[in-house]
């Protein structure tokens, strides 16, 4: 393979396709086939501030991270490019680690899709790295586990250059009650009871690796890293650790609230804005 990167850290949708494409004789189209063939798939990571953005996933008349993503790629295509990702984060949700898989019409470079893509893109939309992928990678079913942060500023007045990026939380907590707590979602659980109401997943079984609080400065982060993740999971559980936190629920009963299943079991769901996809593990 060969990488490019890191780089630095209006609405925009795929470009339609020229309706006098269909008048292309035969022979053409067959060695546009035969080139696009020999094109190889690329994957991206990318970086974004979530906060302007309706979520990753394309949605008719809303500005989305994947819209203005593949705004870009068509645009230097001169054609549609449909970009897959490994996850869809919500609206006001961030990324350092996002990956996403698309194929060109023709050859380019890593280093210059990079750049190319970097000068298009929004500023709080960055392309980390590009390289060549094998010919059967896919960003999503070929990912063994993500993970997520939640920042907390715990600070008495909130930093207003992370204020986009953490949840201000000043109030007292209690460290062993959420150290305790987090380590009940260690293994392989049925997490239904921590998914959004309108979830459509198939199982709500995953193996869940890591789930931890840390310290980093005067912020607090909660890190969990799974085989995968239901609609709203992490904020579920962090809003559920809250309430361990601040005493209002004991870190046992996260126990029952497994073997109920019911969402309203619960806690509350945590704000989008502290939440921040990390990594994405192949």
């Amino acid at each position: 393979m060969r990488p490019a990167g890191e780089a630095g850290a209006g609405p925009g949708g795929p470009i339609l396709p020229s309706a006098e494409r269909g008048s292309e004789p035969s022979e053409e189209r067959g060695e546009r086939s035969r080139m696009r063939a020999a094109v190889p798939k690329l994957k991206a990571t990318l970086a974004y501030d979530g906060t302007a953005y309706r979520g990753f996933q394309l949605q008719p008349g809303e500005d989305t991270i994947q819209g203005r993503l593949e705004s870009a790629l068509s645009r230097m295509a001169k054609e549609p490019v449909r970009a897959t990702a490994a996850g869809r984060t919500d609206s006001g949700v961030h990324a350092w680690a996002q990956v996403v898989h698309f194929r060109l019409p023709r050859p380019i470079p890593p280093r210059g899709i990079l750049e190319g893509l970097n000068s298009m893109l929004p500023e709080d939309i960055r392309v980390r790295g590009v390289e060549e992928a094998d010919d059967d990678f896919h960003a999503r079913f070929d990912a063994r586990s993500k993970t997520y942060r939640y920042y907390f500023d715990r600070s008495p007045v909130p930093s207003p250059l992370r204020v986009r990026f953490t949840l201000h939380y000043p109030f007292v907590l209690d460290r062993e009650a959420l150290d305790e707590g987090a380590a009940i979602f260690l293994g392989e659980r049925d997490f239904a009871a921590f998914r959004a109401s309108s979830c459509a997943a198939r199982t709500t079984i995953r193996s869940c690796t890591v789930s931890k609080f840390q310290e980093e400065g005067e912020e607090l982060v909660y890190e969990i890293e799974t085989s995968g993740f239901l609609h709203h999971m992490v904020r579920n559980i962090v809003g559920t650790l809250l309430e361990v936190g601040r005493g209002k629920r004991p870190a046992a009963s996260i126990e029952s609230v497994f073997a109920s299943g019911r969402r309203d079991e619960a806690g509350p769901t945590a704000p989008a804005k502290g939440l921040h996809l990390i990594k994405v593990t192949y």
